[in-house]
């Protein structure tokens, strides 16, 4: 007994239409494709939030450290070196901390104000930092924080 043409043609088709285990592989093509950049999103903002929590710190801390010192050309030694520490310890991938003090009055009167502005640059996960690419492959991030002296003096 044969078999009718269009049977034979059909069955002759049939393992290239099989569709039996595609569905796995078309699902981890998919999660690939949407996986990678979400997990590059998370490195991303996490090194970001790590750098502002680090420099919002450093500005707040230099900030005391200054208006706590008897000389200004101290203070800003002392309060450049704080926010060097503090940056360090929390943000180790951010560049070196750019940090600029601003008085109003007097820096070390009684009255007076200092402001502290901490600046970094935070790398992006993964990317070349070659300088003539570096400003694409990094996120500047800063903070500033304002101190009052005590209007009586430190008591020590």
């Amino acid at each position: 007994m044969t078999m009718p043409r269009a049977l034979r043609a059909r069955r002759a088709l049939r393992p290239l239409h099989d569709s039996s285990g595609s569905a796995a592989l078309e699902f981890i093509a998919a999660a690939l494709v949407l996986l990678v950049p979400c997990v590059y999103a998370v490195l991303v903002f996490g090194a970001i939030e790590s750098a502002q929590f680090a420099v919002t710190g450093a500005a707040r801390h230099a900030a005391r450290v200054f208006v706590e010192q008897s000389s200004p050309t101290a203070a800003t030694r002392y309060a450049r070196d704080s926010a060097l520490v503090s940056v360090r310890e929390q943000a180790p991938h951010a560049t070196k901390p750019r940090v600029t003090v601003t008085c109003r009055g007097a820096c070390l009167a009684s009255g007076g104000t200092v402001t502290v502005r901490v600046a970094v640059g935070v790398p992006l996960p993964f990317l070349p930092q070659w300088p003539s690419v570096r400003q694409f492959t990094s996120v500047s991030v800063s903070a500033s924080a304002t101190q009052s002296h005590a209007r009586l003096g430190s008591a020590g």
